[in-house]
């Protein structure tokens, strides 16, 4: 009895140090946030897989590129597991698209990536994925082999209709299916189907029915001909019905029998079917880039503090909560904390001291006078010029003194003397690779 009695109060006791120990933990977890907000502007349009936006970039440089990207990806996606974080999926997708580019459109290749710039051109291949589903009645034997008997026919023409009006919602299609083909007098969303379309010669021959609409920003084949009966497929490079779909169309357009068209969507609920590499991105909301705000909250209340102990010299602070991982004059005292613990004292003595020093670092008129070509010294010289650029640009306040303690170079001075003649006061020129650029056709988000 007595050591059953022992087993529950001990247990008692376990229990009561773990609740203590998590909420000690809760706390000390709030009290290392980040004092500052965050704001993002995100667009009003469903995220949009990365796989398909790499296809939009390189059309944008050449079309003929699509269809390179298409073939490799197709060609190596058998070789690799489906086992990939979304960091690899990235590197993957950045890889096949240099694979297809020269230097030095390579290297900029995955910058553009991260901008998300294509994603508006595959809201509108979205909005043209539905006016396909919702403009062709749906014949009754689709409807029930893909529906199963549940939904009828006005049901799906409605909600197709409805869905419609939402802009940037990927389009449902019946039964789930992930891919399907426009020809304009019917849509196909199985492969035999579309075999059984091939293979006769009345209905491609026939001009009763009407073309669907071709754009300047379509993707066409390489090999399709003008004059030839127009397929357009609707899917996403990742799916295995894409894959079948595309070789039996890239197999009709070399044959001329058809215009084959391809427009990017990956219909609602077919992520899984992409995969992970062919579907991230698509399930995350979509930030803007170049918009945002950083809001930097501070504490402006005042503090009551005993002095006395200044006098006996125990620091005002405590390092057991103090945030010291902020930077005060070069030291982080945290790091000096952590390898020198039995000089409390005397560091946070020291820190005091730093916080309170009149030290003042404005620097006088002739300090500045070289300021300008210091700064291009320090860049030009840096490893890594366009980091050195940004982070100069970003941190100019904390770094001007160090900057104007730099002792110049002539060989500097004197290039942008010479560059000063040649350029007229007042104008401004960029040079890339020695090549003079137009600043004010420069867009980023292009």
């Amino acid at each position: 009895m007595s050591t059953c009695l022992r087993s529950c109060f001990l247990l008692a006791w376990v229990l009561l140090l773990c609740v203590i120990f998590c909420n000690f933990a809760s706390i000390s977890a709030q009290n290392r946030r980040p004092k500052n907000v965050q704001v993002a502007v995100r667009a009003n349009w469903e995220g949009t897989p990365l796989l398909l936006e790499a296809g939009e970039l390189l059309s944008k440089e050449w079309k003929d590129l699509y269809w390179e990207f298409i073939e490799v990806w197709l060609n190596t996606e058998k070789d690799q597991a489906d086992s990939y974080t979304a960091k690899d999926c990235l590197k993957r997708i950045i890889k096949h698209g240099h694979s297809v580019l020269r230097e030095p459109l390579a290297s900029l290749f995955g910058f553009s990536l991260t901008l998300r710039s294509a994603s508006p051109r595959l809201v509108l291949y979205r909005q043209l994925a539905e006016e396909s589903l919702s403009s062709f009645p749906l014949s009754d034997d689709i409807i029930l082999n893909n529906a199963g008997g549940g939904i009828s026919k006005n049901e799906i023409n409605d909600e197709a209709k409805s869905d419609h009006l939402l802009v940037g919602i990927n389009p449902k299609t019946p039964g789930g299916k992930c891919c399907w083909v426009d020809t304009g007098d019917a849509l196909f969303f199985d492969v035999a189907d579309l075999l059984f379309w091939l293979r006769s010669p009345t209905r491609l021959a026939g001009d009763s029915f009407q073309q669907p609409e071709l754009f300047d920003f379509d993707h066409v084949h390489v090999t399709s001909h003008t004059g030839c009966p127009v397929a357009i497929l609707y899917g996403a490079l990742g799916t295995d019905c894409f894959r079948e779909f595309h070789v039996i169309l890239v197999d009709a357009a070399k044959e001329g029998r058809i215009k084959y068209v391809v427009r990017p969507v990956l219909p609602a609920g077919c992520e899984a079917k992409a995969g992970l590499c062919g579907a991230i991105g698509a399930r995350d909301s979509l930030s803007l880039g170049g918009y945002g705000v950083e809001l930097a909250l501070k504490n402006m209340e005042y503090k009551a503090m005993d002095d006395s102990a200044v006098k006996k010299g125990v620091t005002l602070e405590d390092p057991r909560t103090e945030d010291l991982s902020q930077e005060v004059r070069g030291f982080i005292f945290s790091k000096i904390l952590e390898r020198r613990p039995e000089l409390t004292t005397e560091i946070m003595a020291f820190r005091d001291y730093l916080l309170s020093s009149t030290v003042s670092d404005t620097l006088d008129v002739w300090e500045l006078k070289d300021l300008g070509h210091q700064t291009a010294q320090r860049i030009v010289q840096a490893s890594d010029p366009l980091q050195s650029m940004q982070e100069i640009n970003q941190n100019f306040p904390s770094v001007v003194s160090s900057l104007s303690r730099m002792k110049l170079s002539d060989t500097v001075k004197d290039e942008i003397t010479a560059n000063q003649r040649m350029i007229p006061p007042g104008k401004s020129l960029m040079a890339l690779n020695g090549a003079l650029l137009n600043i004010e056709d420069i867009d980023l988000y292009l």
